[in-house]
């Protein structure tokens, strides 16, 4: 393990949480999108520094590409200071003062903590946390099913995003996407490198136009979509180059070199739809849905674990597709012994998200804490006929929700209402 790997897995697991819990819900997704895709502008930026540094000589090489890391790393690091705590983290530690300042920072500018918009936040959150206080539990209760927040079922459903996002086939085709139009596709090593910078191109302006989707379209359209249009790049792919490793059996070699550039083309064209497909459903949407699904006590936790299967999942895949491109060619990119592999991995996953993915677009982080207590009427498996599990517009029962809550705590009062609710370290 490198020395970088330790802040980058830190950074990933931390950056999503702290954006969903200090956004409106209406702006969310897309300012989590913004997050995330910068780390696609960058990945293309430096798809195309490869491609330059490899006309360099010595050790330009490789000492460039690292002094350059160093420019967002110094913005970051003298920027962070500025940017206040996130209300409910703040509320959560008894700091109500800068709860309720920092609540008011991010609602809008011109806003007063008197004013009405910033006092219901306020007390929606308290009212949240007030509900959770009642149920102090601890991590081994939390495995064990005996919460009333759904704890486990909403850390499995995080995890499951970014298991689905790797084993979706990104990051087989991201280390190897230069390797695959070499040895599979017959191109020489300048026209891949050049292909690879302009699917990453093509690959950020697709994550770019999530920004406007997310919102609109909501979570579970964007990942089912995703998911069908995953499938079918990666069918194509597998039909194109199966076709093309046909070409040397034509009657002469002017028809065989015709077939191999035929099929090369809808081979990447269709890696090309892939990355574009991907870009802007799987690419941003499970980095939002986790930080967005878990409760708040389990929040950190939940994007942890997340983010952990995330980087796993990608060791894996990145681990046997080299063998795989080996030893069975085109075949690994649909079948393996009869059995379909990333292409069936897509289509598998249609089904678990229609039935166990609810929407999360346009609901609060506390609306959803209400949709998960054990006394809701959602089930864990969604029924075909439920309409508030996959309507993207906030329910109607989570508004009335919020206007218990927020009468109920503006009756009481916010006394005690900013301790810890529930204990997930073992101790109760």
């Amino acid at each position: 393990m490198s020395i970088d790997d330790f802040p980058a897995g830190v950074t990933s697991s931390t950056c999503g949480v702290f954006q969903a819990e200090s956004c409106r819900s209406d702006r969310r997704g897309k300012l989590s999108v913004i997050v995330v895709l910068h780390n696609v502008i960058f990945y293309c930026i430096a798809t195309w520094l490869t491609l330059g540094c490899s006309f360099l000589q010595g050790g330009y090489q490789w000492r460039l590409p690292l002094a350059l890391q160093l420019v967002p790393c110094i913005a970051l690091v003298s920027l962070l200071p500025l940017v206040p705590d996130s209300p409910r983290w703040l509320l959560m530690q008894g700091k109500n003062k800068e709860g309720l300042e920092a609540i008011r920072r991010y609602l809008g500018k011109g806003l007063s903590i008197d004013d009405s918009i910033v006092q219901s936040e306020y007390h929606s959150i308290t009212g949240a946390l007030l509900i959770e206080r009642e149920s102090q539990i601890s991590f081994t209760q939390v495995l064990a099913r005996r919460d009333r927040s759904s704890h486990l079922k909403r850390l499995l459903l995080g995890c499951g995003g970014q298991f689905m996002q790797q084993f979706g086939g990104i990051n087989a085709l991201n280390y190897y996407f230069t390797i695959i139009l070499i040895n599979n596709i017959g191109m020489d090593e300048l026209m891949a490198r050049i292909l690879t910078g302009c699917n990453a191109t093509s690959y950020m302006i697709s994550s770019g136009l999530c920004f406007w989707l997310i919102e609109r379209c909501g979570r579970r359209v964007l990942m089912l979509s995703g998911l069908s249009l995953q499938c079918f790049a990666y069918i194509m792919v597998a039909i194109s180059i199966a076709l093309l490793g046909s070409a040397p059996f034509q009657s002469t070699i002017r028809q065989a070199n015709i077939r191999l550039f035929q099929w090369g083309i809808v081979a990447v064209s269709f890696l090309f739809f892939y990355y574009a497909a991907f870009g802007c459903t799987w690419g941003m949407v499970p980095w939002v849905y986790q930080a967005e699904i878990n409760s708040l006590s389990m929040r950190s936790v939940g994007a942890a674990a997340a983010t952990a299967t995330n980087w796993l999942a990608g060791f894996i895949c990145t681990q046997f597709t080299p063998t795989g491109i080996a030893n069975i060619g085109y075949r690994f990119y649909i079948r393996t012994n009869g059995w379909i592999v990333f292409a069936v991995f897509n289509l598998t996953f249609i089904f678990v998200c229609y039935f166990l993915y609810p929407e999360t677009a346009y609901r609060t982080l506390e609306d959803l804490d209400v949709y998960f207590d054990r006394d809701s009427n959602h089930p864990t498996i969604i029924p075909i006929h439920d309409k508030v599990s996959k309507q993207s517009k906030r329910p109607l029962e989570a508004i009335e929700a919020e206007a218990v809550r927020v009468a109920a705590t503006k009756a009481v009062g916010a006394k005690g209402v900013t301790e810890h609710v529930e204990d997930i370290d073992g101790t109760v």
